[in-house]
């Protein structure tokens, strides 16, 4: 509710710019949607008003202890971009739409630039145990986000390691 800006602008484009600052948004806005919009734009934390000096201070406290500390940054592989703060792909200037899976999926290969990564880890860690995931499952998902990143562009940036699991290279690489 600023004057000829929004809260929600200003939070979601320090984040974009890499600015790791704490921010605790202070609002008259007090409906969960509120919360939710301030949080997921990058915000670090929601107190609407009216509040207590007392719970102010306390949350203060809070965000000095967590420190502006590291955001998720930017993964880059080649020509290839992931941007875990924005949740934005592109190859070059191109931009790839990624479901939340398949950006989860990339983001934790490229994370791991060289080593080959098993079935059985990207299951464990991507994947709810609860759920009846199987290593097809993680086939699926690896060959849809090849047709993505990959296949336009006629690259190969995962590699399937036979009997070991995948690793991702430089376009070329």
């Amino acid at each position: 509710m600023l004057p000829g800006l929004n809260g929600y602008r200003v939070c979601r484009r320090l984040r974009e710019l890499g600015d790791s600052t704490p921010i605790l948004m202070l609002t008259a806005k007090d409906g969960e949607d509120d919360e939710i919009e301030a949080l997921d734009t990058g915000a670090d934390d929601f107190l609407p008003k009216p509040f207590s000096y007392g719970v102010l201070l306390s949350r203060l406290r809070a965000l000095i202890r967590r420190g502006g500390a590291t955001r998720p940054g930017v993964l880059k592989l080649g020509d290839l971009e992931l941007d875990q703060a924005a949740r934005a792909c592109r190859r070059g200037a191109a931009e790839i739409a990624l479901t939340g899976k398949e950006f989860a999926l990339l983001a934790y290969l490229m994370q791991r630039p060289g080593q080959v990564v098993t079935k059985a880890e990207l299951l464990d860690n991507l994947w709810d145990f609860a759920a009846s995931a199987t290593a097809n499952l993680v086939e699926v998902h690896v060959s849809a986000l090849r047709r993505k990143i990959d296949v336009p562009f006629g690259v190969e940036t995962i590699r399937t390691v036979r009997g070991a699991g995948y690793h991702v290279v430089s376009a070329g690489g």
